[in-house]
């Protein structure tokens, strides 16, 4: 499905149906012009207005780190990974309802909600278009918009419901009756939707949502709302199930383009490798912005090295520190953490990394918010790099994965250890199949909070890098005690103390410099939601603010 990308039509459609910055401050249906496009689109035409979806989901990494413009799906996992700990690049939690985090964050996902309402409001006039691919792009935006209102409802509590085209004078909507759209509009959909053909069948219909996709964002938007019975059933009924999907046997293969379209992916982004289409597409920039900085220390053969922004490209000490406990299988880490993390003394350790050049460690000026862990999860691979003009030209060309089915799998066990009901294949069956593959022992209970084995930690490993982690800690009301010194201090990490990086020493070596800073943390009854953004409030007297904000 690589022609699916019709990437001069996206910027037609982008410019057809642009939005101002205050997303609900919208253009109005009556559009001459925007209604004839979408009247008059064949097949292909209706294709790439979808595919123009696609493409702002994945967002534009350019405009995101060196323009501050917008957020796309890798600056979110970013900004989540920062709020919940995972990053020596700590989120100080200072913010406002003007902070750049939120209002972008906002705009993002009621844009692409616009883009979908155009698509379900105007396709049932067309004409021209086939039906079957008129219906297929039709469920397809109500599916996305319902995702997309689920992370609103996540994040900011009782947003406007945006089940039509908005005027920009909506009040809030309760949560209660958004989630009831959420859970009403996934379970029509989802029926309307192919299923793929097998296992490895996700290549047949590229990118597009499949049932049993939709079915498994069903399933989490239940888990959020603690209704475990509903999650369980439907996520091993309609998902586990199917037999249509499975865990890739080695965790590292992850972070390679030879997984696009693997048997684990329910929903990824596809970026094409062919030829053209490389200043145009999403994926722009995805390699600098997520890379190691070079500047501040050798980068090791098989990584990206010719530029790097730095950004959450270190892991906070905490999860470090997690990581090396929780990843040892007696005296051995696990494939996971080898995929996930390298900590400073690993680095050195030519059994495990290579330097062609001989040059390994840190540069004089050392690397800012770092504190001796390295993220290698998603890391620029320069298998995965694509471009031979420079670092500005450079691309990834693997896909993005939005959810796996390893989430799958711990999203049911979750819902069957808090008492939901286990299907042919129990809870504890589906925890192990992710420790297993993670190269960990079997546990033997399910347990949400046992620090070993207990379905809180698993997925703290197994999600890491994947916007997931400050919502769980929300959810599970464990915010307020893990986060509480949450970017309290920036910390510059310059290596040895001795400077000697010949070879690995220990981590009470390492010379870390922390900055105190006036962050005071994540604080209760406040930061569990966002503020909704006071360009709206402004605009919007129907509006009413979150507590705390």
């Amino acid at each position: 499905m690589k022609n699916y990308i019709k990437l001069i039509l996206i910027f037609l459609f982008a410019g057809l149906v642009s939005c101002n910055e205050d997303a609900l401050d919208i253009p109005q249906r009556g559009v001459l012009e925007v209604d004839r496009t979408y009247e008059n689109a064949d097949d292909e035409t209706v294709l790439s207005f979808i595919a123009a979806i696609h493409y702002k989901i994945h967002g534009d990494s350019f405009s995101d780190g060196n323009l501050g413009t917008t957020v796309s799906a890798l600056s979110l996992r970013r900004h989540f990974g920062m709020m919940g700990g995972e990053f020596a690049e700590y989120f100080q939690y200072l913010g406002t309802s003007e902070t750049s985090v939120y209002t972008l964050t906002w705009s993002y996902y009621y844009t692409i909600i616009y883009w979908c309402n155009m698509i379900i409001e105007q396709f049932p006039n067309n004409n021209v278009a086939s039906e079957e691919v008129l219906n297929l792009a039709i469920a397809e935006a109500r599916a996305i918009r319902s995702i997309m209102m689920m992370n609103l409802v996540q994040l900011y509590g009782n947003p406007p419901l945006a089940d039509h085209i908005m005027t920009g004078e909506e009040g809030n909507t309760p949560a209660e009756e958004s989630w009831a759209f959420i859970e009403n509009e996934l379970l029509e959909v989802a029926e309307q939707l192919p299923s793929k053909n097998g296992i490895d069948g996700q290549s047949a219909i590229g990118s597009r949502l499949s049932k049993e996709a939709v079915y498994a964002y069903l399933g989490k938007a239940y888990l959020w709302q603690e209704k475990y019975t509903d999650a369980a059933q439907i996520l091993h009924n309609k998902v586990i199930a199917s037999g249509l999907y499975g865990l890739v046997e080695d965790f590292s293969e992850l972070n390679r383009y030879t997984a696009d379209f693997c048997p684990e992916y329910l929903w990824e982004y596809d970026i094409t490798d062919a030829s053209g289409y490389e200043l145009s597409q999403a994926g722009l920039f995805d390699a600098v912005n997520y890379n190691w900085s070079p500047n501040g220390i050798f980068i090791p053969d098989g990584l990206y090295n010719e530029g790097g922004f730095g950004q959450t490209a270190y892991p906070s000490d905490a999860f470090g520190v997690f990581m090396d406990e929780h990843e040892t299988n007696g005296s051995t880490k696990s494939v996971r953490y080898g995929a996930s993390i390298a900590s400073y003394d690993e680095l050195l350790d030519e059994t495990l990394f290579s330097y062609s050049d001989g040059e390994k460690g840190m540069k004089s000026v050392g690397a800012s918010n770092c504190e001796g862990y390295f993220r290698l999860k998603l890391s620029p691979r320069t298998e995965n790099v694509m471009g031979s003009e420079g670092w500005s030209f450079d691309y990834l060309h693997n896909n993005i994965c939005y959810m796996r089915y390893a989430e799958v799998l711990l999203n049911y066990a979750e819902a069957v250890a808090m008492g939901g009901s286990e299907g042919a294949l129990s809870g504890l069956e589906a925890l192990n199949m992710v420790r297993t593959r993670a190269g960990l022992p079997a546990a033997p209970a399910l347990e949400m909070n046992n620090e070993e084995y207990g379905i809180k930690a698993e997925r703290r490993a197994e999600l890491f890098f994947e916007g997931i982690r400050f919502i769980d800690l929300v959810r599970w009301g464990d915010a307020p005690n893990v986060l509480a010194d949450c970017g309290t201090y920036i910390p510059q990490f310059y290596g040895y103390e001795n400077g000697n990086n010949s070879a690995p020493q220990s981590k009470d070596q390492w010379k870390i410099i922390k900055t105190a800073t006036i962050g005071e943390g994540f604080k209760a009854n406040k930061h569990e939601l966002f503020p909704i953004p006071a360009v709206d409030l402004n605009n919007n007297p129907s509006l009413v603010q979150n507590p705390g904000w």
